[in-house]
């Protein structure tokens, strides 16, 4: 990729300053985003002792030990699985939610008293709308990954929880010593509202949590497939990819978790109705999400709007393996020079399903390397690989830097 970064100079140090990455969510890309990083900050010879904070089931899912050299504490409270229905219950519900939110701040800072007075918070969400609440001492600083700095949602007509969502998000952003953006587009949408200082680097795509090969699982078909995986959610255009599968003759599995149940069923629906797609609504195991990924001829990104950074985009180039998208800006931009990317028009059935049609053969037919071995672990391709090929996962690097950049405003 070709893309310039923003990347701080850092100033020397005397001492190590330890790191405090935070993440909320206790499972899927965000927590191995956070993971990652973790262990990115403790090769770092300016970092001192990293904790990761999240939810109980943390450490579970990512199959590290107690003695794990990242302190992994799962003091967040869980989440509140159960939405109230009555009348009273849905007046309730805000209520818990801010006290929720006052716990997990509450949670957070109990580990920075731990930390030195001059650590760094690194928040992999922007959920905190009072970020300096975090810190026990007046020295440290926070950085907020902004995974998402346009949203989802349509912002001409904001539902009122959109709304708060977007507030928390821009709040956090504003408070916040150092903001750090997946691409110079997110970079330029961040600096649109906040005045603080703004680093935009590319998503990694190499991770220490990668499974070398992928496991043996009945959920994996022997027969070739294309895939669509990941959370479903309206945005990503899995409906748009089932018609151009079915136009094409393409067997397309459909794994992720729906973002709501009228999404569900009408994907289910959908599926129904063509034996070449088969969907399933189901949260993937770290190692099943590997393994269906690195077993497949072709990974299929139909989003219908997007301006950040996949990572099932990025988790693809890491493992070589052919992706045909839409054809957007931020998905093009993000791709760089990856050799094995192919972008089209899929509100265009004919032509999306022409894309699947020659890369699915090409895959399938062994016209390409077949040998797929991780970014940064061995050979690889494009600028990603070169980024990364110098030693292993020094595509960490730019966000490691901009972490430990972060000095109290």
């Amino acid at each position: 990729m070709n893309a310039e970064h923003d990347i701080p100079s850092r100033p020397t140090r005397p001492t190590p300053r330890d790191a405090v990455v935070v993440c909320p969510t206790e499972y899927g890309g965000q927590l191995e985003h956070a993971a990652d990083l973790a262990l990115a900050l403790l090769e770092d010879p300016q970092a001192g002792r990293v904790w990761l904070v999240s939810r109980p089931g943390a450490r579970e899912y990512l199959g590290w030990r107690s003695d794990h050299p990242v302190h992994v504490v799962e003091t967040v409270p869980p989440r509140r699985t159960q939405a109230p229905t009555s009348k009273l219950g849905k007046l309730v519900k805000p209520v818990l939610q801010v006290a929720d939110l006052v716990r997990e701040h509450a949670a957070v800072r109990s580990v920075t008293q731990q930390a030195d007075g001059r650590a760094v918070l690194a928040l992999d969400s922007t959920k905190y709308p009072l970020p300096r609440v975090l810190c026990a001492s007046r020295g440290q600083a926070v950085a907020v990954f902004v995974h998402n700095a346009q949203p989802h949602f349509d912002l001409t007509n904001p539902a009122v929880r959109e709304r708060v969502l977007l507030w928390l998000e821009r709040s956090c952003a504003r408070r916040s010593d150092q903001v750090i953006t997946h691409g110079q587009d997110q970079g330029e949408i961040v600096r649109g509202y906040t005045a603080k200082p703004v680093t935009a680097v590319d998503l990694p795509v190499s991770s220490r949590l990668e499974l070398a090969d992928a496991p043996a699982s009945s959920a994996i078909p022997s027969t070739p497939y294309a895939l669509c995986i990941g959370e479903l959610r309206a945005n990503k255009g899995i409906e748009l990819a089932m018609d151009a599968a079915v136009r094409a003759g393409i067997p397309l599995l459909v794994r992720g978790a729906a973002e709501s149940p009228e999404l569900s069923y009408s994907l289910a629906r959908r599926a129904a109705a063509d034996r070449c797609v088969d969907f399933a609504d189901e949260f993937l195991s770290r190692e099943d999400f590997n393994a269906f990924i690195l077993n497949a001829a072709v990974i299929v990104l139909p989003y219908t709007h997007f301006d950040a950074h996949s990572g099932v985009l990025a988790k693809a180039v890491g493992a070589e393996v052919p992706v045909v998208s839409s054809d957007l800006a931020s998905l093009r931009a993000q791709a760089g020079d990856y050799p094995h990317f192919t972008a089209a028009d899929v509100h265009d059935t004919d032509a999306f399903g022409a894309a699947l049609r020659t890369a699915f053969d090409a895959a399938v037919s062994g016209s390409r390397d077949s040998s797929r071995q991780p970014v940064g672990e061995g050979s690889g391709h494009g600028t990603h690989a070169a980024a990364s090929s110098t030693g292993k996962h020094q595509d960490w690097a730019p966000s490691v830097a901009a972490v430990m950049s972060a000095e109290r405003a």
